[in-house]
């Protein structure tokens, strides 16, 4: 392996090492800033269901996983059903 070729490999190492580093950079702020909307978030859904808004769709519109939502509706002290238990698949 020539210099020269030694010099590219590193300068084609370096851009896909910065292309990284830019790309984390991005994605760790845009978690950060999704970590910053979960409270706002879950006041406006808690007060949407206080209000008497569907749960369900209260759901789907903050775009947010069912045991996230039920368990910010527990925390406000809204009454939860308890969970049913997962059914066997009895076709086997």
């Amino acid at each position: 392996m020539t210099d020269e070729d030694r010099a590219l490999r590193e300068e084609r190492q370096a851009a896909a090492l910065r292309e990284v580093a830019d790309l984390g950079r991005r994605r760790a702020d845009l978690v950060r800033q999704a970590e910053e909307l979960l409270k706002p978030l879950s006041a406006a859904a808690v007060n949407a269901v206080r209000i008497g808004a569907p749960r369900r769709r209260t759901q789907d519109l903050a775009q947010i996983s069912t045991g996230v939502f039920y368990g910010w509706l527990q925390d406000a002290g809204i009454s939860v059903r308890p969970k049913r238990p997962a059914q066997r698949d009895r076709t086997a």
